[in-house]
């Protein structure tokens, strides 16, 4: 199982402008044909976005890779998709819009897919965004998050935690995980914490992880941060050149089926 998690900038390209040139806008038919060439060179079996694009959007991608989608509704414009060759038994969202509340734990977005594997496994893999400037914020989303890693241990065989956490391994997030026996992949088999925002125009940043369940372990093979061209490009950029997003995809590999 190769299973992935990648913030996508909305499906827009990076910058944007640039890229409008030959995606005309995010829903367009050239943005589905783009981004579906990109996701399939992942060879992702199980593939989390964080900033997507509207459920209608991302049905007509998922059809075009011919799998299946489910989507985490964001409370304000930041949706989370997770993309899967294997059944999505069912899914489950943490991110609501509550009145009178004008940020609120969860505005980017995160929730939950069960996944059937094939042997009479499953997989509960937990999206997750948190919020990009606010510490406090974070810190109670790790807290709401805390409060759902008992049932999603006891609902699947296996669960992984995966997204854009916008934090450093020191924060409140990372910490909850740690004390639940879930293991960092980069740090487990990728030979460490790499930079997941790190292409030309952008301050190198560490903040996408996936994080394993203590019975995905002995299945770990590697992790990588993708650095492949048309997905980052070293100062300065040419113009007119773009990338696929502002974030790196991370990668795990397993030795599941």
């Amino acid at each position: 199982m190769r299973l992935g998690t990648y913030n996508v900038l909305g499906l827009t390209g990076y910058p944007a402008a640039a890229a409008k040139r030959d995606l005309h806008d995010r829903l367009s038919g050239e943005t589905v044909t783009h981004f579906a060439s990109v996701f399939r060179s992942l060879h992702c079996d199980v593939l989390a976005l964080q900033e997507g694009a509207p459920v209608a959007q991302m049905q007509r991608v998922a059809r075009a890779l011919s799998v299946s989608l489910a989507t985490v509704p964001s409370p304000e414009n930041w949706p989370g998709h997770v993309l899967s060759r294997y059944p999505i038994l069912e899914s489950r969202t943490f991110s609501h819009t509550a009145p009178a509340i004008e940020t609120q734990p969860f505005s980017r977005c995160a929730g939950a897919a069960l996944l059937e594997l094939p042997n009479a496994e499953s997989l509960c893999l937990v999206v997750v965004h948190l919020h990009p400037s606010d510490k406090q914020l974070r810190d109670r989303e790790a807290a709401m998050l805390h409060e759902k890693l008992p049932e999603a241990l006891a609902l699947a065989s296996h669960v992984a935690v995966v997204g854009d956490f916008n934090c450093a391994t020191d924060e409140a997030l990372h910490s909850t995980l740690r004390r639940a026996d879930f293991v960092n992949a980069m740090e487990h088999a990728g030979g460490g914490i790499h930079a997941t925002m790190d292409t030309a125009g952008i301050e190198p940043h560490f903040i996408d992880y996936i994080y394993l369940s203590a019975s995905l372990i002995p299945y770990v093979k590697s992790a990588h941060v993708v650095r492949d061209e048309g997905f980052r490009h070293d100062a300065p950029l040419p113009a007119g050149k773009w990338v696929h997003s502002d974030h790196l995809p991370v990668i795990v590999d397993l030795a599941l089926p």
